[in-house]
C-alpha cells in the first residue's frame, strides 16, 4: 500500500478491520473521552479542536520509521512480540507509554507497551477518522496486530487489564471476536495494510540507541548523545555514561602498552626491530587517539550543559518577556 504524506489529497477509504457488531464504543464516548490537552509534535494541543494532529502524535511512529532501513539491527529473535505471560516468565514487567515509538521496545527487566486507545476500537471513530487516510489506517492496523501478539490468551488479557492496556469495557469475548476480525482482514487483503514498523515485533532500546547515536545522517535533527531514548538525562548519570567509555578505552591502552614496556625490556624482544617499531607505532597511536577521544568527550559535555542549562534558561528569559539577553 503506498504511504501518502499529510499534505496530499487522499481519495482511497479502507474499511475498518471488525464487523460494526464488535465495535465497543460509540464515536461520541471517544470523543469524549479525549484527553483536553496533549504534546504533539512539541506542541501543547487541544485534541478535540486538532484531533488530525494528535492522531498523527498518537498513531505513527516517526522515530522508528526514520530509522526503518536499519531496525534489523534492533530486532529481536522472533518477529512478533511475545505474550505478556511470557514477559511475566521472564521477570520482565510493562512500563506504560503514550508514544508509538516506544512502543514495544524492551531494556533489560522492562518492556515499553502503549495502552489499547478506546477509539481503536469504535466502528464508526474508524468510518469518521482513520479510514480515509491511508498512513493513519495502516498504523492504527498495526497497534491492533500488535495486540493480538501480546493478549493471544487468557491469562495475557487478564495481565492486560491489571495493567491497564485495554478499555474498561472490553471483554474476552469481545477481544477474541475483534482479533478474528483483524487477522481475517489482513488475510483477505492483497495490499499490505500494516505499518511497516510492525513488520518487526520487540525492538531493543540500547540497540536503537546505538543507531541514533551513529546514524551520521540523524545528526543534523537529533542529538546524538541522547540516542534514541535515553533512560535518563541528569547530569550525574550522562557522566556516567561517557566517562565509562573514555576509562575503558584509557584502560585498554594501559595494559597494551604496559605489556610493551614489559617486552621492550626484556632481551628477546628489545632486540627486535619489528617489536620495537610496533611498539613505537601503537604509544604515538594511542596518544592521538586517547588525546582525540577526551576532546570528543569535552565537546560533547558542552554541548550536553548547553542543551541542559543555557537553551532552558534563555527560554525562560523570553517566555517573561526579556527580549535582550546581552547582559
Amino acid at each position: 500500500m503506498k504511504q501518502n504524506s499529510h499534505s496530499e489529497p487522499r481519495t482511497d477509504t479502507f474499511p475498518p478491520p471488525f464487523t460494526p457488531n464488535q465495535s465497543i464504543s460509540s464515536l461520541e464516548t471517544c470523543l469524549a473521552n479525549l484527553p483536553a490537552s496533549a504534546l504533539a509534535r512539541g506542541q501543547i494541543i487541544r485534541p478535540a479542536r486538532e484531533l488530525p494532529l494528535f492522531l498523527q502524535s498518537q498513531l505513527e511512529p516517526q522515530k522508528i520509521d526514520r530509522v526503518y532501513g536499519y531496525l534489523w539491527f534492533a530486532r529481536d529473535r522472533v518477529l512478533q512480540a511475545r505474550p505478556l505471560h511470557r514477559h511475566s516468565v521472564a521477570r520482565r514487567y510493562i512500563v506504560l507509554t503514550e508514544s508509538p515509538s516506544e512502543h514495544l521496545v524492551s531494556d533489560y527487566s522492562v518492556i515499553f507497551v502503549k495502552p489499547l486507545p478506546e477509539y481503536i476500537l469504535s466502528y464508526e471513530f474508524w468510518q469518521n477518522h482513520l479510514s480515509r487516510d491511508p498512513v493513519l489506517h495502516s498504523n492504527a492496523c498495526g497497534l491492533l496486530l500488535s495486540y493480538t501478539w501480546l493478549v493471544a490468551y487468557k491469562t495475557d488479557f487478564e495481565i492486560a487489564k491489571e495493567a491497564r492496556l485495554l478499555p474498561e469495557g472490553l471483554t474476552w469475548n469481545s477481544w477474541t471476536a475483534i482479533a478474528s476480525d483483524l487477522l481475517d482482514y489482513l488475510d483477505a487483503s492483497e495490499t499490505r495494510l500494516v505499518g511497516r514498523r510492525y513488520l518487526f515485533g520487540e525492538l531493543r532500546m540500547s540497540r536503537l540507541n546505538y543507531i541514533y547515536e551513529f546514524l551520521p545522517s540523524l545528526w543534523l535533527t537529533h542529538m546524538p548523545m541522547r540516542g534514541f531514548m535515553p533512560t535518563s538525562m541528569w547530569n550525574g548519570s550522562f557522566a556516567e555514561r561517557n566517562v565509562g567509555r573514555l576509562l575503558g578505552i584509557f584502560v585498554f591502552f594501559s595494559l597494551v602498552l604496559s605489556a610493551m614496556q614489559v617486552g621492550l625490556a626484556t632481551r628477546q624482544l628489545g632486540n627486535e626491530p619489528a617489536f620495537v617499531s610496533t611498539a613505537y607505532g601503537f604509544a604515538v597511536a594511542s596518544l592521538c587517539i586517547v588525546t582525540l577521544c577526551a576532546i570528543a568527550s569535552f565537546v560533547i559535555l558542552v554541548w550536553h550543559v548547553r542543551y541542559k542549562v543555557i537553551l532552558p534558561w534563555r527560554m525562560g528569559l523570553r517566555e517573561i518577556g526579556v527580549d535582550d539577553l546581552s547582559y
